[in-house]
């Protein structure tokens, strides 16, 4: 009789037990499907075993047209074969991957940080892949925030002095390659001090703007404007075919700037420029020679009376 109750008493803790896990299930799998990061699981061909709904709405989908479809029915091909390589590396290898997404989207793309963990079956065998991902977006929009203002500057969003220099030495570098010229053009704003002193600092941040968008005008697409600081800027003319095409640059420029600006009825509506030009390999062989050659010869007209244009003439 003891043996009789010990059996049904064993049945009944199982019953229990089951129920417990039973509720234990659907409160986890609550968990994931209102957790507000995606979650999503797959088999070993791809197809999607599990998706919350945090996951649907971020693809766009409703969760029962996914669930049983492959990843390929989901993304582009190029997407989906770059994410399912990880995917099949977890199941392979039985080991945690963490990987950096982008979801595109039409409102504008969305990334995601995700943790790819394998889930074993009680062989020890990878029986799923199971996806968690966090949303970064808002982090990746201030990184690269921080990215362009350490490579553009921030009043013009021209580039500054350190990404200037980078597209310079590409240029002089593919002027070697291919047996080219180019024109470095320094060009400094012929008593700029002035409209600061008369007028303020932000008439003298509108007459820049404003500069930057006129030289940005006067140049090719292929060309790169430059600011370097204060009321200097710098072009770099990759593949000119000679000195007449940079001096013609350099005088649309000067005329261009020499046109009336509008600065909330500051006085000082009139402007101009003293430009300066070396070429490559003419006036320079490197960067260092360029730059200081161009500077030279802007400083010469200066001295020859400012609003003109100086090509670089060796001593």
């Amino acid at each position: 009789m003891k043996f009789k109750l010990s059996k049904r008493n064993s049945k009944v803790a199982l019953i229990r037990e089951l129920k417990t896990l039973h509720l234990k299930e659907k409160e986890y799998r609550l968990l994931l499907d209102e957790s507000s990061d995606p979650i999503f699981a797959f088999y070993p061909d791809g197809r999607y075993r599990y998706v919350n709904k945090a996951f649907a709405d971020g693809v766009g989908h409703q969760r029962t047209n996914i669930i049983g479809k492959t990843i390929w029915d989901i993304f582009s091909k190029d997407e989906a074969d770059m994410r399912f390589a990880v995917v099949k590396w977890v199941f392979e290898n039985g080991q945690t991957r963490i990987i950096e997404v982008r979801v595109p989207k039409p409102d504008g793309d969305r990334f995601y940080v995700t943790t790819v963990k394998p889930i074993f079956d009680i062989g020890g065998i990878v029986e799923s892949v199971i996806c968690i991902s966090k949303d970064i977006t808002d982090r990746k929009v201030i990184e690269e925030k921080l990215a362009h203002m350490a490579q553009y500057d921030t009043l013009t969003n021209l580039p500054n002095r350190a990404l200037f220099s980078d597209r310079l030495q590409h240029a002089i570098s593919e002027a070697v390659r291919n047996r080219t010229r180019l024109a470095l053009l320094f060009i400094d704003l012929d008593h700029f001090k002035a409209v600061n002193d008369t007028c303020g600092h932000s008439v003298g941040d509108i007459l820049l703007q404003e500069a930057a968008q006129r030289l940005q005008s006067c140049v090719r697409k292929s060309d790169t404007v430059g600011r370097i600081g204060g009321d200097e800027f710098v072009i770099v003319l990759p593949g000119i075919e000679d000195d007449r095409y940079a001096l013609a640059v350099a005088e649309k420029i000067r005329h261009s700037l020499n046109q009336r600006y509008d600065l909330d009825g500051c006085r000082c509506q009139m402007l101009s420029a003293s430009i300066g030009i070396a070429i490559y390999p003419d006036h320079g062989a490197n960067e260092i020679e360029l730059v200081r050659n161009a500077d030279d010869a802007m400083y010469q007209a200066k001295d020859n009376g400012r609003n003109g244009v100086k090509l670089f003439q060796p001593a």
